[in-house]
C-alpha cells in the first residue's frame, strides 16, 4: 500500500492507498474534500494541492493550466496525480469550509397541524378472563393502529403495564413508546439539499418555532460542482452512485447531530424529516439511478412524494421509526426545491404575474399567473458560483463580493479578508461596473487600453497568454501570482449563463402570452438571490428591466417551504401536490424562439 501524509490546517493525517485512484479520489474518500467543479476531468484547475514524493509525472492537462512558478513549487492537480509510493501532500488553501454557521433571523411561528400525535395512557394488563393479547390491550386504548413487527418485538420485551406511557403515533402507526409524559417533546427536521449548500433546520413541532439551524458545503462537491458533473460521475464510475449516496446521507446525519446536540435534544424525539432538493440531488439521496436524467427526454424515476422510515433511508440521528419525506417534484430538472420555493412564495390561486427565480448551479424559473403556473429550468451552469471562472470561488472568506468603479476599481471581500478570488455577487457587480464605465462592451468584449481615458483603469487591461484580462486585485494585494483578474473567456461564461436565464424568462412570458411590463413582482430565491446587487443584475440584463422595488429577495425559499410542509400536513396535501401536478413544465430548448432569445440574452444590456 502507498502512504500519503496530508498536512491540514490543524493537524497531519496519514492515509494508506493504492495506485489505481487519484489523490483527489483518495482525499474525498477520507472526508478531506477538495473542490473539483469539473468532476475530476482536469479542465477547471481548481483542485490544486502541493505534493512531493513518489508520484506520477505531470500531465499535458496540468501543463496547460498551471503556471511554471506553480509547477516549480510542487503544485499539481489532485485529479491528475497518482501515488506510486510515499508522498506528502499540503492542501494549498482551504477554499471551502465543511460547515458554515446558519442564522435563524427573526423567529417565525408556524401553524402546526402535522402527523405526529403523542398520547399518554396507562394500559390495563391482560387478564385470564378477558384473554387479551398485548396488542389488543394497546388498541383498546389507542384504537385500531398499526404496530409493526419491530415495534412488537420491542414491546414484547419491555412493556410495563404499571407505568404511564407516552405512545407516539405517525398517522395510525405506532412509532415509539416511552414511560412518563413527553408530549411537549416533538421535534422535526427540515432540510434543503442544494447542489452547493445543505441547510438543516430543527423545528419544535409543539410550539411551531425553529430552534437551531446549521449548514454545510454539500459534501459531494469533490465530485463535481453541478448536477451534470455528478450525473457523469455515477455513469463513469462503477460505485459512483453508491459513493454520492453515502456521502450526502452522512453529511446530513452530521448536520442533524450538530443541531440536536446544540439544542440538547434527544434524537429519539425527532419524528419527521422533510427534505427538498433538485431532481438530481433527490435521486442521489434516494440512491436512484440518474442515467435517465442524462439524456433526452430527461425523465425522473419519480416525481411523487417519497416517504420511508429513517432507518430504511440510512438516517441515524433521528428516531429510527421516524419518517423521512421528500416533497414532490415537477419535472426532470425542476425538483422538490422549486416546489418548496413555490410553497414559501404562496403561489396558490395567484392573481398577479410573478416570476420566481432560483439561481444556483441550475436556474429554475417559475412564472405564476392568474391562469396557472409555468416552469422551466435553464442550463445556466455554475459560472455565477465561480466554477468556470479562472479566479472564481464560492462565497467564503476572502471572496470579492462587491465591486465599485470611480477613479479606480475598488472591491470588498467577505469578512474583509485578503482577496482569494471572486464569487457570484462580485462577478455581477464587476460586470455591471465594467459595462457602465465602458471597459466592456455590450457584446462582452474587453476594450483596448487606449479606449479608456482613466489611466488607473486603463492599466488594469492587460494581455496574458494571448487573451485580454482586467485586473481586479493586483499581486501585492493578494497571495496569488499575477493577482486576480477576469478574462475574456470568463466574461463569455457569464454571458452564456446570463443568456440561458433571460432566454428562459422570455420563453415563459411568450408561452403565457405576457409582456415584461405585465410582471408585478420578481421573487429571488436562494442565497445568490439574497446577496446579489439587484441594480447590478438588472443593468447587465440578468433580470428584466422592471422597477427595483418589484425585485424582492425571499431568502432560502426552498428551505422555508420544507419547514412549512414539516409543520403542517395540509401544506403537503393541498399545496405541494397541486404545484407538482398542475404546474406546466416548458422544455424551453424545444421552443422555436429559444435560440434567438438565448443569443439576444447574452448581450449585456
Amino acid at each position: 500500500m502507498n502512504k500519503m501524509i496530508v498536512t491540514l490546517k490543524d493537524c497531519k493525517k496519514t492515509l494508506y492507498i493504492n495506485n489505481e485512484e487519484t489523490a483527489l479520489e483518495e482525499l474525498n474518500k477520507e472526508g478531506i474534500l477538495i473542490y473539483a467543479p469539473c468532476g475530476g476531468k482536469g479542465t477547471c484547475g481548481k483542485c490544486k494541492i502541493k505534493i512531493k514524493g513518489q508520484i506520477s509525472s505531470i500531465t499535458k492537462e496540468e501543463e496547460k493550466i498551471l503556471t511554471k512558478e506553480e509547477i516549480d513549487k510542487g503544485i499539481r492537480l489532485a485529479c491528475k496525480t497518482y501515488l506510486y509510493g510515499q508522498a506528502e501532500v499540503e492542501i494549498v488553501e482551504e477554499q471551502f469550509s465543511n460547515e458554515s454557521k446558519g442564522k435563524l433571523g427573526t423567529k417565525r411561528i408556524y401553524e402546526v397541524d402535522n402527523h405526529i400525535v403523542k398520547r399518554v395512557v396507562q394500559l390495563n394488563p391482560p387478564t385470564f378472563e378477558d384473554g387479551y393479547t398485548m396488542v389488543e390491550v394497546i388498541k383498546e386504548k389507542l384504537g385500531d393502529i398499526h404496530i409493526g413487527l419491530k415495534m412488537m418485538k420491542w414491546l414484547s420485551h419491555y412493556i410495563d403495564y404499571t407505568k404511564d406511557s407516552t405512545f407516539t403515533l405517525y398517522k395510525d402507526e405506532l412509532i415509539d413508546i416511552e414511560y412518563g409524559d413527553t408530549r411537549n417533546q416533538i421535534y422535526g427536521i427540515a432540510i434543503d439539499i442544494g447542489t452547493t449548500t445543505v441547510a438543516c433546520y430543527l423545528i419544535d413541532l409543539v410550539k411551531g418555532v425553529p430552534i437551531e439551524v446549521s449548514s454545510m458545503q454539500n459534501p459531494q462537491f469533490g465530485y463535481g460542482a453541478d448536477v451534470i458533473s455528478r450525473i457523469n460521475y455515477t455513469l463513469e464510475n462503477k460505485d459512483g452512485l453508491e459513493t454520492l449516496n453515502k456521502t450526502i446521507i452522512h453529511g446530513i446525519d452530521v448536520l442533524i447531530h450538530k443541531v440536536t446536540k446544540k439544542a440538547k435534544i434527544k434524537r429519539r424525539h425527532i419524528y419527521e424529516c422533510v427534505l427538498v432538493a433538485n431532481t438530481t440531488m433527490t435521486h442521489l439521496f434516494l440512491g436512484l439511478d440518474v442515467s435517465s436524467l442524462s439524456s433526452v427526454p430527461f425523465n425522473a424515476v419519480t416525481k411523487d412524494i417519497v416517504i420511508e422510515d429513517a432507518e430504511e433511508m440510512g438516517i441515524k440521528n433521528i428516531n429510527p421509526k421516524g419518517k423521512v419525506l421528500f416533497l414532490p417534484g415537477i419535472a426532470g430538472f425542476v425538483g422538490a426545491d422549486t416546489v418548496g420555493a413555490m410553497i414559501a412564495a404562496n403561489l396558490i390561486k395567484n392573481k398577479d404575474a410573478k416570476l420566481l427565480i432560483d439561481l444556483g448551479t441550475n436556474g429554475e424559473i417559475i412564472l405564476s399567473t392568474s391562469r396557472g403556473n409555468y416552469a422551466c429550468s435553464t442550463a445556466a451552469g455554475p459560472a455565477f458560483e465561480g466554477a468556470k471562472i479562472k479566479y472564481g470561488m464560492q462565497a467564503f472568506l476572502g471572496a470579492i463580493n462587491q465591486v465599485k468603479i470611480s477613479d479606480d476599481l475598488y472591491y470588498e471581500t467577505i469578512d474583509q479578508k485578503p482577496p482569494k478570488g471572486i464569487c457570484g455577487s462580485g462577478l455581477i457587480d464587476l460586470m455591471s461596473e465594467l459595462l457602465r464605465v465602458g471597459m466592456v462592451r455590450e457584446d462582452g468584449k474587453i476594450v483596448d487600453q487606449e479606449e479608456v481615458e482613466n489611466e488607473a483603469l486603463a492599466r488594469r487591461i492587460v494581455k496574458r497568454r494571448r487573451q485580454k484580462e482586467i485586473i481586479i486585485a493586483y499581486e501585492k494585494e493578494t497571495q496569488i501570482e499575477e493577482g486576480i483578474a477576469i478574462t475574456q473567456k470568463d466574461i463569455r461564461e457569464i454571458q452564456l449563463a446570463k443568456g440561458a436565464i433571460r432566454g428562459g424568462i422570455n420563453i415563459l412570458l411568450k408561452v403565457a402570452e405576457l409582456k415584461i411590463n405585465d410582471i408585478d413582482e420578481i421573487l429571488l430565491a436562494g442565497a445568490f438571490g439574497n446577496f446579489i446587487n439587484k441594480g447590478s443584475a438588472r443593468r447587465i440584463g440578468v433580470f428584466p428591466n422592471v422597477s427595483i422595488d418589484k425585485i424582492i429577495s425571499i431568502g432560502n425559499a426552498a428551505g422555508e417551504g420544507a419547514i412549512m410542509a414539516l409543520c403542517n400536513e395540509s401544506v403537503t396535501k393541498e399545496h405541494a401536490k397541486v404545484y407538482s401536478s398542475t404546474t406546466k413544465h416548458i422544455e424551453i430548448s424545444k421552443h422555436p424562439d429559444f435560440q434567438d432569445e438565448f443569443l439576444e440574452g447574452m448581450y449585456l444590456k
